[in-house]
């Protein structure tokens, strides 16, 4: 991506987060997103649509990067020599990526864009959840397939949104062992 683009999207994406825990998403409006960008309304819609636009793209960011198996050096942390097979260390690195993005998570999951971003989520941890079914290493209850699979997610969920709800105050570490005691 080009630099210039790159620079204008994270402008714009600030603004949102700023604005959004200012306003919050149904009261925010586009011009509120240019004005506390210093963007012009035209380089707004050579990128975005709409306000729904611009969080479907922070989403797909903050995913992208949180659920990608890159395992390098990062500032907040290092999993570089982990095993992507190490499911373990796997949810310990996104829950680290998730708390790098603290601050707009937790002004998302605080307005009305919840559920979206909660769905968004829910898609992208689903192929980990898999994985950790068909590897058994999760309980396996005698329920239906698509029904653990499910739980599963949701326990994911339900530990991402207490840790958030409650300020990041436990470590990653401390939220994946949550996750796998209710799920062992």
């Amino acid at each position: 991506m080009d630099k210039r683009v790159k620079k204008t999207r994270q402008q714009i994406y600030k603004a949102f987060a700023e604005v959004l825990k200012e306003k919050g998403y149904a009261k925010m409006t586009v011009e509120d997103i240019l004005q506390a960008s210093g963007v012009s309304r035209s380089t707004f819609y050579t990128h975005f649509k709409t306000k729904d636009d611009v969080l479907d793209s922070i989403s797909a960011n903050i995913f992208e990067h949180v659920f990608s198996h890159s395992l390098t050096v990062e500032e907040t942390h290092d999993f570089s020599k982990s095993s992507i097979f190490d499911y373990s260390h796997l949810l310990t690195h996104i829950f680290y990526h998730l708390h790098d993005e603290k601050d707009l998570i937790t002004a998302i999951l605080a307005s009305s864009s919840k559920n979206a971003f909660l769905h968004d989520m829910r898609l992208h941890v689903m192929p980990i959840i898999e994985r950790l079914i068909s590897d058994r290493l999760v309980k396996r209850i005698d329920v239906p397939e698509k029904l653990l699979k499910d739980k599963v997610c949701e326990d994911f969920i339900l530990s991402v949104v207490y840790w958030f709800e409650n300020s990041c105050a436990e470590s990653p570490e401390k939220i994946k062992d949550y996750f796998f005691a209710m799920n062992t």
